[in-house]
């Protein structure tokens, strides 16, 4: 599982594949390493974490038949007797070194080719350049499908989650429709109930008033009878 920070990654992801396409990918340049100062070529990616990058770099070789490249005491990762036919017909002996761009997102891989007795360079090997750009892009894709692979996955975790919470939601929605729907049937009879009720106290206050009209007669007989 690579080690991924979810905000703004795809965007990460567009934006370095677009700066690749418009800039110069592959550095090359003499550089500094454990067997001198040799010619180099470096894979800057702008996304990700040195440790997962440097996982991939180890697989990616590992596809190339090299064996297993270890880190050596240099610092850098040594790739023995790797089969790249687009590089040449002899094995080759990879060496590299992954930097970390912290607190930057990304790593900078820089990579020699030692074809035996020489080492990479568009100078003195022009024909195998176009081979080697092929094999260096094929790395580079090699990460980006990892982490866009990462990436969608997050996403379509993240869809799950928002259509459960819109599923659950309506299901609150559908049942606050059913209360209201069961409430306004109480309300109904509650209504018809009450309209009788209102009958009947009106029947009930007639009789009253009528029943308090025959006590006012009767109080008026019997005071008449006493005088």
């Amino acid at each position: 599982m690579l080690h991924l920070k979810q905000n703004m990654l795809v965007l990460a992801l567009l934006t370095f594949s677009f700066g690749i396409a418009l800039g110069q990918p592959f550095a090359e340049g003499e550089r500094s390493m454990s067997k001198g100062v040799h010619n180099s070529f470096l894979v800057d990616f702008q996304i990700g974490e040195a440790d997962d990058i440097t996982d991939l770099w180890v697989d990616y070789q590992k596809d190339f038949d090299a064996r297993k490249p270890k880190k050596n005491d240099a610092g850098e990762y040594f790739g023995d007797n790797a089969e790249i036919e687009a590089i040449s017909a002899n094995t080759i002996d990879i060496y590299s070194t992954v930097k970390s761009k912290k607190p930057a997102p990304g790593a900078i891989v820089t990579i020699w080719f030692d074809l035996g007795g020489a080492y990479l360079s568009s100078a003195t090997h022009p024909d195998r350049m176009e081979g080697a750009r092929n094999w260096l892009e094929g790395f580079r894709n090699f990460v980006m499908k990892e982490y866009a692979e990462e990436a969608l996955e997050a996403e379509e975790d993240k869809l799950k989650d928002m259509e459960k919470a819109l599923k659950d939601t309506r299901k609150e929605e559908e049942d606050i429709a059913e209360d209201i729907k069961e409430m306004e049937a109480e309300l109904a009879e509650l209504k018809k109930t009450l309209g009788s009720a209102q009958k009947e106290t009106q029947m009930k206050a007639e009789a009253v008033n009528k029943q308090k009209q025959i006590v006012e007669q009767a109080k008026a007989r019997a005071k008449s009878l006493k005088n």
